[in-house]
C-alpha cells in the first residue's frame, strides 16, 4: 500500500457514499482528493473567474456535507457536476457572473452583421 495513500483510496464511490452517509470525514475527505480538480476546472470553463469558482466548489462540497445524511445519490461524480452547473446557473441569473462563451457569440454575430454576413 503506497505510504501517502489512504484506505479510502481503494473504496469505490458507493463505499464512499455509504460512509459519508455515517459522517465519515475521512470519505468525506477521499471524494474531495478524487473530485475537486474535475469541478473546479468544469465550472472554470464556464465562468474564468478563479475566485468564483473557488467559492463555487467549496459550497458544493459544503452542501454535500450538511446534506450527506437526506441526500439520495447514485452515481458521486454525476451528482457533483450537476450540484455544480446549479450553482454556476445560480450566478448567471443572480448577474454575479456571465457565461464566459456567450461574450465571444456575440462579437462574432456583430462581426457578421458589420460585414454584411447572415
Amino acid at each position: 500500500m503506497d505510504p501517502e495513500k489512504s484506505v479510502y483510496s481503494y473504496f469505490s464511490d458507493t463505499m464512499l457514499l455509504k460512509y459519508l452517509k455515517q459522517g465519515d470525514r475521512g470519505a468525506f475527505d477521499e471524494i474531495f482528493n478524487r473530485y475537486w480538480k474535475k469541478l473546479y476546472n468544469n465550472a472554470y470553463k464556464r465562468l474564468k473567474d478563479k475566485d468564483l469558482v473557488e467559492s463555487i466548489v467549496q459550497e458544493v462540497y459544503f452542501n454535500l456535507w450538511k446534506e450527506k445524511e437526506s441526500q439520495k445519490i447514485h452515481k458521486l461524480l454525476p451528482y457533483l457536476l450537476s450540484s455544480l452547473r446549479s450553482n454556476v446557473l445560480k450566478l448567471y441569473r443572480e448577474g454575479k457572473a456571465g457565461p464566459f462563451f456567450e461574450r465571444g457569440l456575440k462579437y462574432i454575430m456583430l462581426a457578421s452583421i458589420h460585414n454584411g454576413v447572415n
